[in-house]
């Protein structure tokens, strides 16, 4: 098993689950090269419930962080361009998503992401009309983009595809994420295939030649759930790390795809009840390595050829036998609203062992009429509780916590008085720590 222990750096998400840390969340793999990625950073997070909010915080480069809550549409004729910006952060609250229902070649299509670097996506829900062979736009794409961390977030039923990654993009992650298709696929469609339901290309073209030495992209702890046919991805040029998936679509005829020069690594996934796991497609790859992968009822081909790249980056390997339960228990949207971005967390303060990670916790959260503030502190040790909503205003100071002994410290918070939204909880301790977590207030 390999490991990858990376310290906790501004933008990186600290997940809370009850009143325990669940994880660190850290950026592996493509993505942790060439300067890595930490996206909008300490910035003040603006929280977008409507499409035209969400339009105008996307598109406008000052706003580093976006929250979206609740169900968005997206209007025909209104995918969002992202274009020309670096240092940026959407995160989905629980339940959010961002929904086409347009099935035109022209009006299709949720976000397009274009010469944009240092970009973070995580927790979003994208959902689509539908597979119609028309020629028309993914649910998402990025086009040109460099430093994309892509995490926790649900592809539905995309249009054309559910995720492309073409035109030079480079160092890209995929962690965490659900592929699917709930809706039947439609047939008629111009491009003449009537079950469209193709998910991921990476690399448009044969002739896209400029893609060589770019398209380097890790998709880890993954899950092609069921309705994908084809696509899980497919691969022109890039070198492409494929670890720890789950590909279970019963309707699969064809999952990972290695297309002209792809260079790919395929190791500990699990294929189930699909055909093809493994697609030589015209072997005019450059490589392919498959190695501890699990392989039940499949047909079609399972082998490599050749040896493809050796990573540049280690990262935990979950062992294949724990894969399938790992993934389709937290693969998807599936981060609750206590998983917050890290708003203040200095260098020289950053927090070092697990064990001071998974030191507060916030609880219930979100919260209605009173909320938990619990910290481990050691003996002697103070702590100063600060809450400021997300426009960076004060709103309470709580009393400053004495450990008279080691342990645990209890802190109420009443929030009757708060309105409901996003509030800050800065806790600053007596021997330099400072933090701050998310609360939700209902």
């Amino acid at each position: 098993m390999r490991k990858h222990i990376v310290p906790l750096v501004l933008g990186v998400a600290l997940c809370l689950s009850g009143l325990y840390a669940k994880s660190q969340c850290t950026v592996t793999g493509w993505a942790s090269q060439n300067g890595g990625v930490t996206g909008g950073g300490t910035a003040t997070a603006t929280t977008v419930t409507t499409y035209a909010e969400l339009k105008t915080a996307i598109t406008t480069t000052s706003v580093k962080n976006i929250v979206v809550s609740g169900a968005i549409t997206i209007p025909s004729g209104g995918r969002i361009s992202f274009q020309d910006q670096s240092g940026k952060t959407i995160f989905g609250l629980p339940g959010s998503k961002l929904v086409s229902t347009d099935l035109t070649k022209d009006n299709s299509g949720i976000i397009y992401v274009k010469r944009c670097t240092n970009i973070i996506l995580r927790n979003l829900t994208f959902e689509g009309p539908g597979a119609y062979d028309t020629d028309g736009w993914d649910n998402i794409t990025l086009d040109n983009c460099s430093n994309v961390w892509v995490d926790h977030c649900e592809f539905q039923d995309g249009l054309d595809g559910n995720f492309d990654i073409k035109n030079m993009s480079d160092y890209i992650t995929v962690t965490w994420c659900k592929f699917i298709y709930n809706k039947a696929p439609i047939p008629g469609g111009p491009g003449g295939a009537d079950d469209h339901r193709f998910s991921d290309l990476f690399g448009s073209s044969d002739g896209a030649t400029a893609d060589r030495g770019h398209l380097r992209i890790t998709m880890q702890n993954n899950w092609w759930a069921q309705g994908c046919v084809a696509r899980m991805p497919r691969v022109r040029f890039g070198q492409v790390h494929v670890v720890n998936n789950l590909f279970n679509s019963t309707v699969a005829k064809q999952c990972v795809q290695a297309g002209f020069e792809a260079d790919l690594l395929i190791e500990s996934n699990v294929f189930e009840n699909v055909t093809k796991p493994i697609d030589k497609m015209n072997n005019d790859f450059t490589a392919i390595t498959e190695q501890n992968n699990i392989f039940t009822n499949t047909t079609g081909n399972t082998t490599g050829s050749g040896t493809a790249f050796t990573p540049p980056y280690t990262l935990t390997i979950t062992p294949v036998a724990n894969v399938k339960s790992t993934v389709m228990a937290s693969a998807g949207a599936t981060l609750s609203s206590d998983c917050m971005i890290v708003l203040d967390l200095p260098t020289k303060n950053k927090l070092t062992t697990s064990e001071e990670i998974q030191s507060t916790v916030i609880y219930p959260n979100p919260a209605k009429d009173k909320a938990m503030i619990a910290v481990a502190l050691k003996k002697n040790e103070q702590a100063e509780i600060k809450i400021y909503d997300t426009q960076g205003r004060l709103v309470n100071v709580l009393q400053t916590v004495t450990a008279t002994t080691a342990g645990t410290q209890s802190i109420p918070y009443n929030v009757k008085g708060n309105r409901p939204g996003i509030y800050n909880v800065v806790i600053t301790t007596s021997n330099g720590v400072k933090s701050t977590y998310r609360l939700m207030v209902q």
